[in-house]
């Protein structure tokens, strides 16, 4: 196999073929280099621990929500569980219905 081809045992990578020209070099097979990657990738400590840095998942969207709700159900005031229930509702839907909405733009065309 020539650098920069691989192959999977059980089914093929989810990119297609890489046509792009390469700015770097490959590793190549064997060097010094090659060595202490293939240490690192298979350390046992490593191999461990790995499924935690798979599933990693950022809490933006999460902390960006919990913000929406804060403008339906201010920490301010207080509300009855049907009060409050029915504003955190109102906060999902408004929120459900604009997060894939484009980004607002300045008069010059430019991202606010």
């Amino acid at each position: 196999m020539k650098p920069g081809e691989h192959s999977w045992a059980l089914g093929s990578c989810h990119h297609g073929p890489l046509v792009e020209p390469r700015e770097k070099d490959w590793i190549a097979p064997n060097s010094e280099a090659h060595q202490k990657l293939c240490e690192l990738i298979l350390d046992a400590r490593w191999l461990e621990d790995v499924h935690k840095y798979l599933h990693f998942r950022s809490t933006a969207e999460l902390e960006s929500f919990h913000n929406h709700i804060l403008m339906y159900a201010s920490k301010r005031f207080c509300f009855t569980h049907a009060v409050y229930s029915s504003q955190v509702f109102l906060a999902a839907l408004d929120y459900n219905h604009h997060i894939n909405r484009a980004p607002r733009k300045k008069k010059d065309g430019t991202l606010q």
